[in-house]
């Protein structure tokens, strides 16, 4: 494999760890106790070394997210890329078990990067090479709107079908970060998702998207949406969840899967 000489490349060594892999994996706050931990921890990922590229920097240092529970970067085993969810020293959450299997839940329904494998600090996933959602609507809104309508439309599926088996993203009322788009939409961040809780997974996207985000303009023009019958619909569907509910949306939309 080529290595592009333009990022930067991390190996996975306990003994003469880099400074730089000290500071992901115990971001922001290193213990040399919590480190020797975490490499224990990586030894069942198999990883071979970080690459440090991404749209996301921290202190000077390229990786593909940050949220305030853990960080994401690309790691490598046996040649084979993948994303990596590093749990953060100061993340309110003890651990990423219940995060990851929830996620293993809705790979099940087509929606999320694929989960590979998880511990309590780590979870190693399929790596999408994409955009998040709002840089794609920004590159991409003076091209083909026919693209940009199937995007929507598999996106709002996918929140229909969490909808309809009881999982609830919770954070889905900003879409930003939690899309990234490629060949289909891949919700992502199944942080704060919860399986008790009211679902809103549709009407949260759909207010995002429509009516309340920062694109909601640009939609309704390229949509030609009666915001009012729109808000309707969504009320009713907010009450009763059910295929027809859904159907009347798509409806006004004029999506089509």
């Amino acid at each position: 494999m080529l290595l592009d000489q333009n990022h930067i490349y991390l190996k996975i060594n306990s003994k003469s760890a880099h400074p730089l892999l000290k500071k992901i994996i115990c971001y922001p706050h290193f213990a040399d106790k919590i480190f020797s931990e975490r490499i224990n921890e990586l030894q069942s990922f198999r990883i071979d070394y970080f690459e440090l590229q991404g749209p996301t920097i921290i202190d000077g240092i390229h990786i593909l997210g940050k949220g305030t529970r853990g960080l994401v970067v690309k790691a490598y085993s046996n040649d084979s890329s993948f994303a990596l969810k590093i749990r953060r020293t100061d993340s309110p959450r003890l651990d990423l078990i219940k995060e990851a299997k929830i996620q293993n839940i809705v790979n099940q329904f087509g929606i999320a990067p694929k989960i590979f494998n998880f511990t309590k600090n780590f979870i190693s996933m399929e790596f999408i090479d994409g955009f998040i959602l709002n840089d794609y609507i920004q590159k991409f809104q003076n091209n083909s709107v026919f693209d940009l309508r199937l995007i929507i439309a598999d996106l709002l599926y996918q929140c229909f079908i969490l909808d309809i088996n009881g999982i609830d993203h919770g954070e889905l009322s900003n879409l930003k970060k939690h899309v990234i788009i490629s060949d289909k939409a891949y919700i992502i961040d199944f942080d704060s998702a919860s399986q008790t809780r009211r679902v809103s997974n549709l009407t949260s996207s759909a207010q995002y998207l429509f009516i309340g985000g920062p694109f909601s303009s640009y939609f309704q023009k390229i949509f030609s949406i009666d915001v009012d019958l729109l808000k309707t619909k969504l009320k009713n569907y907010k009450f009763n969840q059910n295929h027809d509910n859904f159907n009347n949306i798509f409806e006004i939309l004029d999506l089509h899967l």
